[in-house]
């Protein structure tokens, strides 16, 4: 699932990732994703940090609530650099901390199947 708040980001990663093979869902913020991913069980959660209403560590501690998602892997992206952000995302069990504008979508794409291959999954779920 990608999490979302830039309409822009959200409709490249999708992209992107479709072209790759993946099965792509998206949300626009933090409360609807904890909608969409009771709906569609995500093997892997892309998640953006600064959103409206429900940021993205928020979310995550909502959802690390349920022991169904306590595993799920979650790649935080980010615009942020602070150190205690990083800090606070790995207490939460976030996988990566990725920052805005230091990666490529080939490696974003490449760091995904690597988390999903340690999980045995093939498939991307997010939300558009």
């Amino acid at each position: 699932m990608i999490v979302e708040d830039a309409q822009e980001q959200l409709e490249l990663f999708a992209k992107s990732f479709r072209r790759a093979g993946f099965d792509v869902y998206g949300a626009h913020d933090g409360g609807h994703a904890m909608d969409r991913v009771r709906d569609i069980r995500p093997d892997i959660i892309l998640l953006d940090q600064m959103m409206p209403e429900v940021d993205g560590t928020t979310f995550l501690q909502n959802l690390r609530r349920f022991p169904k998602y306590k595993h799920t892997p979650v790649i935080l992206i980010t615009g942020i650099t602070d150190q205690s952000l990083k800090n606070k995302a790995t207490n939460l069990g976030v996988s990566d901390v990725l920052v805005k504008g230091e990666f490529q979508l080939k490696e974003l794409i490449a760091l995904v199947r690597e988390r999903l291959a340690g999980d045995g999954k093939r498939e991307l779920v997010g939300s558009v």
